[in-house]
């Protein structure tokens, strides 16, 4: 080993024709390396060469859907109401008494007019009777006093008697008149406590409620029964402002109580704004015979029509767009190709089934109207039939 020489002590020719062999056989690899790797390549392009192409796929085929522009389109506006009756009145005697007798029960039908209940008015006879009697007590004393005057008249112009005895009989008879229309208007007082001694139906309509029975004691002003008109029943509805403005150009009103449906025209619209709803309390009399119960809960609908110019879609034809956008895939025609495109639209109304929108498209633009998800903007398809 001691006599072996260092890689550092070998000859300078040795370590460059070693270094050299290194490189020389490297650049050999790497070359021969590429070269099989283009020999590789050439045969797989030959073998793909030698391969059949497939045969290109036939266009989509599609529906088309024409577009028709229109100038607006009815909305159908539903709002609650209630039916009511046009006239409701509780009834009561203005004086307190015993109910001799009511007339009516619940549920009965009245006519206007017509007896509803009577007090116990033996009080009042009795006391019409005893100022009848004392009238024809002072209608004796008066024709007494006629009498005395039209003597003691004669007695003084023939200078038997003093003018201050015809002045006292004078004035007494006087007096007995005075009485006697004290005793009248008492007597037209009794006979208006004897026409309120019975109470009679406003209008016609239908006992509600009934309260007291007969025999029973009652204070002024106590409820006897509540009565409802049955006919002129009104359904009342709150409605905005707005709506209210154009409400009398509105045509077939209807108004649906428990599915079914009823004709109703506009009455009055109350001035006021209803403080806590804000909309204006708008009446509407029903048309023909049978309504529903009153107080029943229904619906107006209403329809407006809404000047927008647009187009009738179906929403299979509707896909989302950016910025919170709609669009349709439409056909567009180049050299007797079909091919895809997008519109954009903007969705003013829908029904659930269709969808009113707005854009830049004209009329009769194509649309795919069902499975626009299948396409993509560019591609050709293939028209088989338009849709009606």
């Amino acid at each position: 080993m001691a006599n072996t020489p260092s890689a550092a002590h070998r000859p300078l020719w040795r370590r460059i024709l070693r270094q050299g062999t290194t490189i020389v056989f490297t650049l050999l690899a790497i070359a021969l390396a590429i070269g099989l790797m283009i020999l590789g390549q050439t045969v797989l392009a030959d073998r793909a060469a030698e391969v059949e192409a497939p045969p290109a796929t036939a266009p989509l085929a599609v529906t088309a859907l024409p577009l028709t522009l229109e100038d607006g389109y009815h909305v159908t506006r539903r709002f609650p109401g209630q039916i009511e009756a046009a006239q409701r009145t509780t009834m009561a005697f203005e004086q307190g008494g015993t109910v001799a007798m009511i007339a009516v029960d619940e549920g009965a039908t009245v006519q206007a007019g017509d007896l509803i209940a009577r007090l116990d008015t033996r009080l009042i006879a009795a006391e019409q009777a005893r100022l009848t009697a004392a009238r024809r007590a002072l209608e004796a004393q008066a024709e007494l006093a006629r009498r005395t005057t039209t003597r003691q008249t004669e007695l003084r112009n023939r200078g038997f008697a003093s003018n201050q005895a015809v002045d006292n009989v004078t004035l007494q008879l006087a007096e007995l008149e005075a009485r006697i229309a004290e005793i009248d208007a008492s007597l037209v007082s009794v006979d208006l406590q004897l026409e309120k001694s019975q109470l009679h139906a406003p209008f016609d309509g239908t006992v509600a409620t009934r309260l007291v029975d007969t025999g029973g004691a009652v204070g002024a002003g106590q409820t006897i029964l509540s009565l409802v008109e049955t006919a002129g029943a009104q359904m009342r509805v709150g409605l905005s402002p707005n709506i209210v403005a154009g409400l009398e150009d509105a045509t077939n009103l209807e108004a649906v109580f428990a599915e079914d449906r009823y004709p109703v025209t506009l009455a009055s619209v109350l001035p006021e704004l209803d403080s806590a709803t804000r909309t204006r309390t708008v009446l509407l009399d029903f048309e023909g015979g049978a309504l529903p119960p009153l107080r029943e809960t229904g619906t107006l609908i209403l329809q407006q029509y809404v000047a927008e110019r647009g187009a009738w879609v179906p929403l299979s034809a509707l896909q989302d767009a950016p910025r919170g956008l709609w669009q349709v895939m439409i056909l567009t025609e180049t050299k007797g190709q079909m091919t895809v495109a997008t519109e954009a639209v903007e969705v003013l109304f829908s029904d659930g089934a269709r969808a009113y929108v707005r854009g830049t498209f004209a009329d009769g633009t194509r649309i795919i109207p069902d499975g626009p998800h299948r396409v993509v903007a560019g591609q050709p398809v293939r028209l088989t039939a338009e849709a009606g």
